[in-house]
């Protein structure tokens, strides 16, 4: 014992810091391999747009670093730039500019375009880049921090960012005028539409702005600008009319009361509604196309209105009802296909239809049968069923299986988090799966954690074991030899030397007789 001792003191001293590291920390590395990896938070929509600090922080490096790197920050600027921002991007396009003089910055702005473009008209040119690569002022940097707020803007496809853009445009004497032009045309389109149409007292050059645009944008009459795509910008566009009683629209306005664009429909009926009594005969000659034979004469606006409308929501209610029966049957005939057809149809024509709470039912219960084969498409059931009906007295069996289905695609994945069965259980405590599953998720989690422990600390013995072994063989590390000093020789004075040392003694006789000393003298 004495004699490993001795040998372990000779081991190098991190090799036993090695060793015993192995041996005392094995238990603790197998119960940290238990503890799952927290998760990464999940990113979502908070609905609460940056702050004035934190557009300062956003925009600091535009005024630090080279061209490139300014370039690279205002990129990275427009890019960050979301929706929920737009307030804090209107107060901050529209602050005043304080120390700038704008007779001074229209000026700049002319002469780095003219040189760029050598006075060419209608040349191409980037007017964010060549601000950049002039000298460092503040009027430029005030320019280049607005630009790249205005371009941000026009990357968010909305009726408010048209709006932020428009009024940017008429500020400032109109000194981003052309650029506000350019962005628009390049980037927003269209959607510049209702703030162009909700323009108020404008002066000479901003109505010959606004008519640019909309000759650019081929959408000069009321009967070209509403040929849009995107619902919310339709419905925009046509409360919007209505707003400002824009009598040329009415009849536009009128034809899109019956819409099956439910958010388009209601959009319609209010715009008419701001008219007032001014589209009667409008009204009137809509009502006659559509029932086949005029109103009653005693009818007021409101009541032929109201006549229109309940005789259009009549006849799609008939339609909607007769769908909705044949996705019923449907259902009952366990065609998944079919009824899904039906059932997107009715939800497409009239999300709000009364009988909608019928599919729920249906939905369930083919997704209960697709749980075992498909459980994607079982998924997408138990979802439309919830969106159908998310307050309804089955909602809480919808929530549960869609919460179970995506804990059974997690375990599959190799995650095996008995929380998310729990999170199951606490929103419907009678499922029988995630129950089950939750019991055996811990055992298996125990076992395997035991094992982790055990297999953890044999490998920490074996390694302090394999440690000693090697110091009783090797034997102890012997220690480097110590470096001789070399010693300076002394230089001595050959003069000095000969004369201190002693004259050298005369040599022996030769050991011979007189012949051989007169041979030697010879």
């Amino acid at each position: 014992m004495a004699q490993l001792h001795r040998r372990v003191r000779g081991l190098p001293h991190r090799v036993l810091t090695a060793a015993l590291a192995g041996l005392l920390l094995a238990p603790g590395l197998a119960r940290a391999q238990e503890v799952p990896a927290p998760a990464a938070p999940a990113i979502e929509a908070s609905g609460v747009g940056r702050s004035g600090r934190e557009l300062d922080g956003l925009l600091a490096g535009l005024t630090d670093g080279s061209p490139r790197a300014r370039r690279a920050a205002a990129e990275q600027a427009i890019a960050g730039i979301e929706r929920d921002d737009l307030p804090a991007l209107r107060e901050r396009l529209l602050a005043p500019l304080a120390g700038v003089a704008l007779d001074t910055l229209r000026l700049k702005l002319v002469r780095a375009v003219t040189q760029a473009t050598a006075a060419r008209p209608n040349a191409e040119y980037d007017l964010l880049t060549l601000l950049i690569t002039l000298p460092r002022a503040r009027d430029t940097d005030a320019a280049i921090e607005r630009i790249t707020l205005a371009r941000a803007v026009g990357n968010l496809p909305t009726s408010e960012a048209g709006r932020v853009l428009f009024a940017f445009s008429a500020a400032f004497n109109g000194t981003f005028r052309q650029e506000v032009g350019r962005i628009v045309r390049n980037q927003l389109k269209d959607y510049v539409l209702p703030a162009i149409i909700e323009a108020r007292s404008l002066s000479e050059m901003q109505r010959i702005f606004a008519r640019q645009l909309r000759e650019a944008l081929h959408r000069v009459t009321p009967g070209e600008t509403v040929q849009q795509r995107d619902n919310a910008l339709l419905a925009d566009i046509l409360r919007a009319f209505g707003a400002m009683r824009q009598s040329d629209a009415m009849r536009v306005v009128i034809s899109f009361v019956n819409s099956d664009r439910a958010q388009v429909r209601e959009a319609a009926r209010g715009a008419v509604t701001q008219y007032g009594r001014d589209p009667i005969h409008a009204l009137r000659d809509a009502y006659e196309m559509y029932e086949g034979h005029d109103p009653d004469l005693a009818w007021g606006w409101e009541r032929v209105a109201r006549e229109l409308y309940q005789a259009a929501d009549r006849r799609r209610d008939a339609e909607v009802s007769a769908r909705l029966d044949q996705g019923l049957a449907a259902a009952r005939g366990r065609e998944v296909d079919a009824m899904l057809g039906h059932f997107r149809f009715v939800l497409a024509r009239h999300p709000t239809f009364e009988r909608r709470t019928e599919m729920v039912p249906a939905l369930i219960e083919a997704a209960r049968r697709l749980e075992g084969s498909d459980a994607a498409r079982a998924e997408s059931l138990w979802r439309l069923a919830l969106w159908v009906d998310p307050a309804g007295p089955r909602a809480r069996e919808v929530r549960a299986a869609v919460l179970f289905i995506e804990a059974e695609r997690a375990m599959a994945g190799g995650v095996a988090d008995p929380e998310l069965y729990r999170a199951v259980l606490r929103v419907d405590p009678n499922h029988a799966g995630a129950r089950a599953q939750v019991e055996s998720v811990e055992q298996s989690g125990v076992f395997v954690s035991r094992r982790r422990r055990r297999l953890a600390g044999a490998a920490g013995i074996l390694a302090f074991a394999g440690v000693m072994l090697w110091a009783l063989v090797k034997g102890p590390l012997k220690p480097p030899p110590a470096k001789k000093k070399r010693r300076r020789k002394k230089t001595v004075d050959p003069a000095l030397a000969a004369a201190s040392s002693p004259p050298p003694p005369p040599p022996p006789p030769p050991a011979g007789g007189p012949q051989e000393t007169a041979s030697a003298a010879l």
